[in-house]
């Protein structure tokens, strides 16, 4: 195995001297997400049932039931969407995205997380003239990663603050996971054309984990 390879692989987790394998994390969040996922399918498979029952024995006010029924049924079609979207597989092609579609994706799924509610995250969005080039289903799979770990960092940190920061920075586009006080700070990860790649930072304010992807464009 190469170098690259193994910095493909695997990502600092941002406890000195530790890595992480990427299929690893992967297979971890994952399947903490569906768990999260299905729960909430089940619940709005009870309120769908309870409001079937309330129009069969109590036809008062049929029209409300109606309009609570619709709002349950587009609300279990973003779930079912959402469980499409995270067992979606690669193909490994290249297309033209903004960095906040990608983001907001990520943590539209990452909100299914169980621990998420317990961490106060907020999103700090920065220059996107140009769109960033990947794959963007692991593009989402990797801040889906990187998420996870920053929540799990925020759950041991004092102040169980996750903000999460994102532009363009010269000729890539830039996702920062800035965990209690850490500021962004060093070098950023290396990514060949079309790559993604993945880093963290420890300090005593913190963590910062970086996720680098090359933009569409000169660079300023």
């Amino acid at each position: 195995m190469t170098h690259a390879d193994t910095v493909a692989d695997t990502f600092p987790t941002g406890e000195r001297g530790h890595t992480r394998s990427v299929a690893d994390a992967w297979s971890e969040v994952s399947e903490t997400l569906v768990r999260g996922l299905a729960h909430a399918l089940s619940n709005r498979i009870s309120t769908i049932g309870t409001i079937a029952e309330l129009l069969r024995v109590d036809g008062d006010d049929p029209v409300a039931m109606s309009e609570m029924l619709g709002v349950e049924t587009r609300r279990l079609e973003d779930l079912l969407e959402q469980m499409r979207a995270l067992s979606s597989r690669s193909a490994g092609r290249l297309d033209a995205m903004r960095l906040t579609d990608a983001v907001a994706g990520a943590m539209a799924l990452h909100s299914y997380h169980p621990e998420r509610r317990a961490i106060a995250i907020t999103v700090e969005p920065g220059d996107e003239s140009r769109p960033v080039l990947g794959d963007a289903i692991r593009l989402q799979r990797e801040l889906l990663i990187l998420l996870d770990a920053a929540t799990t960092a925020a759950l041991a940190h004092a102040s169980r603050v996750l903000r999460v920061r994102f532009g363009l920075q010269g000729r890539v586009g830039v996702v920062r996971l800035l965990v209690g006080d850490a500021t962004a700070a060093g070098a950023l990860p290396e990514c060949a054309a079309g790559a993604i790649a993945m880093g963290a930072e420890e300090s005593d304010a913190g963590l910062c984990y970086t996720l680098v992807i090359p933009a569409l464009g000169a660079g300023a």
